[in-house]
Order: C-alpha cells, then structure tokens, then sequence
C-alpha cells in the first residue's frame, strides 16, 4: 500500500512570522518574570495592589472572551502557565489562585463557541473526540460514586480532571499552519528556558531564603501542613540542598517542562535558518539548566524517556540523522549544565538512576505503588470517587481519611474514575502514539515532520512516566496532552485525509476565520 504525502504550502512570509513569535515571547514572558520579581521583593504589596492585579486579570480574561484572534489569546494562556501560574499559587500560599487559569481557558473556549453560534456554523465532533468525549463522561458519572467524599470534592475533583479539555478542540480548531506549530515550540522553549533560570537562581539558595519567597514555598521547603514529612530538601554530606520549583509549584516542576520542551528545542534549531535559528539557541542554556537544577529522579528520567522516543519518532518520520545530532549535543549541554553547577540535589539523584542502578531506584522508589495497582483495581473497579487525590485532595468533606496509593499515573486513575476511566485515558494515549510511528512520515515537508514528532515524543513518554508519578493533572503535563492532542488529530487525522480541506466541516469554522490569518 502506498504512501500518501501530506501537502503543505509555506507561506510568504514565514520566517517573519517565526521572528515575530520568538520576540513576542521574549517580551511577554519578560513582563511575566518582572512581575515575579516584583512580587518576590516584596515591592507590590497591599490591598490596592491586590485589587489592581485582580481588575488587571478581569480585563485579560475579557480580552479572551472578545477577542477573535484566538491564537493571539492561547499564546497569552501558555505565558500563564507556563510563567506565573505556579509561581503565584507559591507566592500566596493559597490553592484557590489556580482558579485563574480556569477562568482564561473558559473565557477563551467560550468567546469561541459564542462567535460560532452567532454565526450559525455546525459543529461537528474531531477526530479523537469521541475517545475525549468517553472521557469526560466516565469522570462525570463518578459523581454519582456512593464512595465519594461529597459535593465539594466531587466538584474539585472534575475540575482536576477536565481543566484543559477545551484545548484539545482549540488546538484542533485553531493551529492548521506550520507557522503556527513553530509557534507552540517557541513558547513552550522559552517558557521552559526562563524556569530553568529560575530554577538555577533557586539552587544557589538555602532552604530557609527559598522559603521566605512565601507561604506556599515554606510549606514544601520545610515539611509542614499537608506536606509534613515531604520537605523538598535533600541532604548532601553535611549540607542541605533544595530541589528547586522553577516557575512550577512542586520540585522538579522546571525539568519537567524542560522534558516536553528539549524535543522542540532541537526540532527548531535543526530546521531553522538564520537569524530564526539564532533567536532560539540562548534559550538552551536556560533548558539546560532546568534539567541540572531538576532534584527529582521522576523529571530526569521524562527526560532521558522523552528524547529516546523523540528519536525513535523522527526516524520513522525520515529525519533520523537530524534528531541525532539534535539530541547528542542535548546530552553535551546536559552534561556540561550538570559539571559546571557542581554537587547539589540534582546531581546527587542523578547518580541514582544510572543504568547500573536504575531498576534498584526503581523498585525502592516505586515498586510498591506498581504492585498496589492490581489490588486498587480489583477492590475498586468503579473508583472510589473524584477528589479522593490529587491537587482536589484537601476538599474532602466527609470523615472517611482513607488514604490509596495514588503514586502513579495508573493508580491515580483507578481511584479516581475508575477501571474505565483507566482504559479510555490509555486508549487515547495510545491512539496518539499510533498516529505518530505510522502518519508523521507521510507528510511532505521534513521540517514539518520534525516538529511534529517533536510534539508527539513527550505524549508517547508519558506512557512511561505514568509509572513515576500522576501525569493527567499537573500542570504543566496536562494542558500539553490535551492541546498537542487536539494538534495531532488535525495534522496526522483531518489533514492527512484526501480531500478533507475542501468537504470538511469543523468545529468553530467561521469563528475563529480571522485568527487562521496572517500565518
């Protein structure tokens, strides 16, 4: 059976798109590491500037509803996440702020679907969408569980689960260009560079200066209130390290974005042309960092997972000479972040997962929390309710403090939604690896296979890393599974049929018409 390319017209003026992007990251992820900075110093304090911020953050999600350059509101949203979104909920000690991304993702998926109704467009359900749709509705259902834990929980716990669904449809929607999948690598590698800055900054600190950075840091750094016990500290020698947060809100969190970012950092620098080419490599020595500075065994190893099946998914997509250079000089400034920070939590845990004692890591670490699973599914084959784990955990409302190994990606599924919930989740995930390894080689241009291998290696890793921790409601895990998802529908599903672009009737066709154009 023949193989049928993918045709891509590039347009004009693409890599005048691309420089755009590149700066207009830089200055928004700028404002956002100045505002933290600002926050941090303590120089805008106080109930007016409480207030100010808060009306600041109306106006934006009012922007998002309004505005029908769509792609220009989920650049926005990504900064967010990306920049601010952990850093804020450390800073004030307070869970609830988390409700502001919420709100920028509802804002923007609602001025969509309010643009599409007054036009009177169909809508009509995406490749992949019934799988998420199968989803959503096992997540739901599990508020009727007699096991769960009340209302509120229940309601927390949908959120966790549900949060960033409406960007798979978005994504779907929206980036049906090659500019604008340069432009997801873009942000998510400058996101990923300015947290690990930030992370390098926090691992020259103490465990007491990093704790004074606010509530939320203190409860980690020194083991108090839910995380009693857990302090992100590690211990080498006589000396205590922190395991720095990045712009995330747990340890680790910095190299985990640098995980789903170093695939792209190489498709970008391997594909691109001059002055493109060049506004990307500073950003490697901050990516670099993240991962040097990373402190958690879990993110090294998405790391080292991540760019092996990035190279496996690029060799069958016809560029396997190009993601291995790509990776091999990955792995250089990995080694040479790694020797220049010198001995440190990272460095430490890094010694740990070496080949030769990996699997003892592994089994030490999480070899209990693997053998919990079978009991978990066979004790709860409906799940045991929403809001039993997971970030919804403290809204319980009930007196049952039953606490279930939810350590893994698996087992926090079991418990949460369910043996069915478990099975659509790996459904999709591997849907979506399938697309990779049979459809990426069929489209025409190799700079466009590239980058979409790249944004598929990190979702094919998490197949994987669901063995050392809970993938489906972190931040910044989830809101890339759903929207690289919704991508990889439209370029390996939609695109990939003969004829689609003519006949095909999609959701949100007229409304988000202005914002498929320029690039």
């Amino acid at each position: 059976m023949s193989l049928t390319p993918i045709t891509v017209t590039r347009p004009s003026r693409s890599r005048g798109n691309y420089l755009g992007v590149t700066l207009a990251a830089y200055a928004g992820g700028a404002l956002c590491v100045g505002l933290s900075i600002l926050l941090a110093t303590g120089h805008v304090v106080g109930r007016g500037s409480a207030a100010l911020a808060g009306a600041g953050f109306l106006l934006l999600a009012a922007w998002c509803f309004t505005s029908p350059r769509v792609d220009r509101t989920l650049v926005v949203l990504a900064l967010y996440l990306g920049l601010l979104d952990g850093y804020v909920k450390l800073r004030t000690g307070s869970p609830n702020v988390t409700l502001a991304r919420d709100a920028l993702v509802i804002a923007i998926a609602a001025g969509v679907l309010v643009r599409s109704v007054i036009g009177r467009e169909r809508l009509s359900l995406p490749p992949l969408g019934g799988l998420v749709v199968a989803f959503c509705g096992v997540v739901v259902i599990e508020l009727a569980n007699p096991s769960a834990r009340g209302l509120t929980a229940g309601l927390a716990g949908l959120r966790q689960h549900l949060e960033f669904v409406p960007l798979f449809f978005l994504a779907y929607a929206i980036v049906r260009t090659e500019s604008k999948v340069r432009a997801v690598l873009v942000v998510l590698v400058f996101c990923a560079a300015i947290g690990g800055v930030v992370s390098f900054i926090q691992s020259t600190l103490t465990p007491d200066q990093l704790a004074g950075w606010g509530p939320g840091y203190r409860e980690r750094i020194l083991g108090t209130g839910i995380f009693a016990g857990a302090g992100r500290v590690s211990s080498v020698g006589a000396a205590n390290f922190v395991r720095p947060f990045g712009l995330g809100s747990d340890a680790g969190a910095g190299a985990v974005m640098a995980a789903l970012a170093l695939p792209a950092l190489v498709a970008l620098v391997v594909v691109g042309r001059g002055r493109a080419r060049w506004s990307i490599v500073p950003m490697s020595i901050g990516v670099g960092l993240a991962v040097a500075t990373s402190g958690g065994r879990g993110a090294l190893v998405l790391v080292f997972v991540t760019l092996v099946i990035f190279g496996l998914t690029a060799a069958v997509s016809k560029n396997a000479l190009r993601a291995v250079i790509g990776i091999a000089l990955c792995v250089a400034l990995i080694y040479a972040a790694f020797n220049q920070i010198g001995p440190n939590a990272s460095t430490e845990r890094a010694k740990s997962i070496t080949p030769g004692r990996a699997l003892s890591t592994f089994q030490s670490e999480r070899g209990h929390s693997v053998l919990a699973f079978g009991g978990l599914a066979s004790g709860h084959p409906l799940g045991v309710g929403l809001g039993v784990s997971g970030p919804a955990a403290g809204f319980r409302a009930t007196a049952d403090t039953t606490v279930y190994n939810t350590e893994t990606q698996w087992n926090f599924l079991v418990v949460e939604t369910g043996v069915a919930g478990l099975m659509v989740y790996v459904a999709l995930l591997l849907r979506l690896a399938w697309l990779a390894f049979t459809r990426i080689r069929r489209v025409a241009d190799p700079a466009l296979r590239l980058q979409l291998a790249a944004l598929a290696a990190p979702i094919v890793a998490m197949l994987f890393s669901g063995f050392s921790g809970s993938t489906s409601a972190s931040v910044p895990t989830a809101p890339f599974l759903w929207f690289v998802a919704g991508m990889l529908a439209y370029w390996l599903v939609t695109k990939h049929s003969p004829g689609t672009d003519k006949t095909e009737r999609v959701a949100f066709k007229a409304a988000i018409a202005d914002s498929a154009s320029p690039g």
